[in-house]
C-alpha cells in the first residue's frame, strides 16, 4: 500500500485541548467519514464540551518514505461531533484501543494505539477502571470501524535506512485499562 492518506481529528473544547489523533486511510476518500463514524458511536463517554472536528482534505504520504506526494479531499464535509455526557470529566485520562494488523514488520507485529482521554467521570467504576459498558461501546465501535477497512497503521521509515510500511487494521482490543497522556514538552 504505497500511499496512505493522513487524516487530523482535531479534539478541542477542554483543558489542555486542542489535541490531534492522527490515522492513516487507505486510497479512496472513506477513512474522514468512517472515523466520523466511530467518534459518533463513542460520544456518550465524553463531556458536552469536548468535539472532534474531522478535516475535508490532507495530505497523501508514501509509507515507504514518508514524504509528501499529494492530497485528498473528502466531500461532503463532515459535522463536528461533540460529547454528550455531563459533569465532571479527568484531564487526561481515559482508556485506548489496540489496532492490530496481518503485517510483521522485521521481527514485531504492525500496532497501533489511539488514546480516548478526557473521559466523563461518570464513566468510571467504583474499582477505578472503565464501566463495561462504555468498553463494550468503544469495542463494537472499533470493530465497526475495522470492518470499514478504511483504517491502517504505519510503520515509519527507520533512520538506519529501512523502508517504512502500512497494512489495513484487521482488529480491535479495548482493554478495561484507565491511561493517562501527558506532554512531552516541558
Amino acid at each position: 500500500m504505497p500511499t496512505l492518506e493522513r487524516v487530523l481529528v482535531t479534539w478541542s473544547g477542554q483543558q489542555g485541548l486542542p489535541g490531534v489523533s492522527v490515522f492513516y486511510g487507505a486510497p479512496g476518500g472513506s477513512a474522514t467519514a468512517d472515523l466520523s463514524t466511530f467518534f459518533n458511536a463513542i460520544k456518550a463517554g465524553f463531556t458536552n464540551t469536548l468535539t472532534w472536528s474531522f478535516p475535508s482534505s490532507g495530505d497523501t504520504i508514501d509509507d515507504a518514505t514518508g514524504h509528501l506526494n499529494g492530497a485528498w479531499a473528502a466531500v461532503p464535509t463532515l459535522s463536528t461531533v461533540t460529547g454528550t455526557a455531563t459533569g465532571n470529566f479527568a484531564a487526561g485520562c481515559g482508556g485506548y484501543i489496540k489496532w492490530d494488523t496481518g503485517a510483521i514488520i522485521g521481527t514485531r507485529r504492525l500496532k497501533g494505539r489511539t488514546f480516548l482521554t478526557n473521559l466523563s467521570s461518570a464513566m468510571y467504576q467504583s474499582d477505578g477502571t472503565i464501566d463495561n459498558g462504555i468498553v463494550s461501546v468503544w469495542q463494537t465501535a472499533a470493530n465497526n470501524l475495522v470492518t470499514a477497512g478504511s483504517i491502517c497503521v504505519w510503520h515509519r521509515p527507520s533512520p538506519g535506512g529501512a523502508n517504512g510500511a502500512s497494512d489495513l487494521v484487521s482488529s480491535a482490543q479495548v482493554p478495561d485499562q484507565v491511561t493517562s497522556l501527558r506532554s512531552r514538552r516541558r
